[in-house]
């Protein structure tokens, strides 16, 4: 397997990985658990920073005179990327109206 098909199938796993948890952290501050709401989010950044390392290994190879040919895999990376780093903010903010209604309701 080539080497930028590989990177694009981990940056694939990284960031569907990243997704599922910042969805789990989601459903945890639903349940009202913020403790592992902030766990999942913090392991969910982990791998989201991996899976941007290796997107930017390929933008650097590129720059450096290496001629990638298009690849559906690598937009289909790109792709899964976008979307985690995109659901991250917006996760965020839902957990953080979960905390408001929480401590509205005088809870946690």
């Amino acid at each position: 397997m080539e080497s930028h098909e590989k990177t694009a199938f981990e940056i694939i796993a990284a960031a569907g990985d990243s997704f599922s948890l910042l969805i789990e952290a989601m459903k945890w501050a639903r349940e009202g658990d913020f403790e592992k709401a902030e766990f999942k989010v913090k392991e969910a950044d982990e791998i989201l920073i991996k899976a941007h390392r290796l997107q930017t290994e390929i933008i650097v190879s590129e720059t450096r005179g290496e001629k990638l040919e298009f690849s559906a895999l690598l937009v289909h990376a790109q792709d899964h990327l976008m979307n985690a780093m995109l659901a991250k903010p917006f996760v965020l903010e839902i957990i953080n109206l979960y905390k408001r209604l929480a401590q509205e309701r005088g809870g946690k």
